[in-house]
């Protein structure tokens, strides 16, 4: 590793002409940058010579912590002696802009501060220290839940690598937390056509629903759906064009003949909400807070099956009467991939319309109709006696 002072002269007018020094890092073919945050008027050579001076010392002082890093020593005062990880997580989560990044971030933290409530050097985060903090995790919440918390731990320290607190990255040695795959839950259309003739008093939260059933996005990016996200599809119907929100691509959506029933519906109450005509930045979809509108689903599904139950099969009702209790809003998007699959629709066009990338996550929604396997089984041969 080699480590050199540099300056560039700046071109502002209190300031022209005058020296900001940085020191330029070369440590294997990498080259980076540590600011030295210091300018000095070339000009007045005294004070030039005592800064250059200064700037020296600083490098030996730098050349002296990565060589005492290098053999495991860590010299008493430097900045992965003194530094606080749990604060230094704190301050990169701070500036994230995007805000369920940030919740889940800080999330992350809150995690973080039960497993170290007296914080943690620099100089201590390790692959044992990280190994435990993920056995730490797996213990204390669900495997996907550890697994994003852990996530967004292993890049603060891979930013911490770049800035030069830690040295020894221990995400090269300790694996990451692995995915576990949920069962994708779902509701059957002849299900979907009993909530539809059940009345509910949030006509809003109803009508999102039953759209999201029929255009299967992202309950995040139905909640930001806007009019400016509906546009005409060139064919005398209409899609939904947005950015998703997850994995931040431009995705279209083709809105169902029926999902446009739905889409009118939200519209015109939209309006009375609003005392006008919709604005391209007006929110069509009005659903509340996430908890409230989940809760409003499990009451108003209970209600169509209390009403309308019995005008299942026995084996769509049996699925009606435990699904009603744990319907969430995340079973929207489910129900719609199910019944285009199960309607016999391509599984690469539907997992295009989901905005997959993996083949093998479309496969996920890929749950087969009773009645499909009733029919299956049907085909079997007999012996003749």
């Amino acid at each position: 590793m080699r480590l050199t002072l540099k300056h560039r002269v700046l071109g502002s007018k209190d300031r022209k002409g005058w020296h900001s020094f940085f020191i330029e890092i070369f440590d294997h073919g990498v080259r980076r940058y540590e600011p030295l945050d210091i300018v000095v008027d070339p000009t007045d050579r005294a004070q030039y010579r005592d800064v250059l001076q200064f700037c020296q010392d600083v490098i030996a002082r730098r050349q002296l912590e990565l060589k005492g890093l290098s053999t495991g020593l860590i010299l008493p005062g430097s900045r992965q002696d003194k530094g606080d990880f749990v604060i230094y997580c704190k301050n990169i989560t701070e500036k994230i802009l995007n805000i369920n990044t940030r919740e889940s971030g800080l999330g992350a933290i809150k995690s973080l501060v039960k497993y170290v409530p007296d914080g943690v050097r620099f100089c201590d985060i390790d692959h044992h220290w990280l190994q435990g903090y993920q056995d730490f995790l797996l213990n204390a919440y669900s495997q996907n839940t550890a697994r994003t918390y852990s996530t967004k731990i292993r890049q603060v320290i891979n930013k911490a690598e770049k800035d030069g607190y830690v040295i020894n990255n221990p995400n090269k040695l300790v694996p990451q937390i692995s995915e576990h795959e949920g069962e994708i839950k779902y509701l059957y259309f002849e299900e979907i056509m009993l909530m539809d003739k059940t009345p509910h008093r949030h006509l809003g939260r109803r009508a999102a629903f039953l759209f999201n059933c029929f255009v299967p996005v992202r309950s995040g990016d139905l909640v930001n759906m806007n009019e400016s996200n509906i546009r005409p599809d060139g064919v005398g119907g209409f899609e939904v064009y947005f950015r998703q929100e997850k994995k931040q691509r431009i995705e279209s959506v083709p809105i169902a003949e029926q999902g446009m029933v739905y889409l009118r519906e939200a519209r015109e109450l939209a309006k009375k909400r609003l005392g006008r005509e919709l604005n391209a930045d007006d929110k069509i979809f009005n659903v509340g807070h996430k908890k409230w509108y989940g809760c409003m689903l499990k009451v108003w599904a209970q209600r169509a099956f209390e009403l309308y139950g019995h005008e299942l099969s026995h084996e769509i009702r049996n699925h009606f009467s435990w699904a009603c209790k744990d319907i969430s809003p995340h079973w929207a998007r489910h129900t719609g991939a199910t019944m285009l699959l199960n309607a016999g629709a391509d599984l690469d066009a539907v997992g295009d319309i989901l905005g997959h990338r993996d083949r093998k996550t479309t496969m996920r929604y890929a749950k087969i109709h009773p009645r499909t396997k009733r029919s299956t089984i049907a085909m079997m041969p007999s012996i003749e006696v």
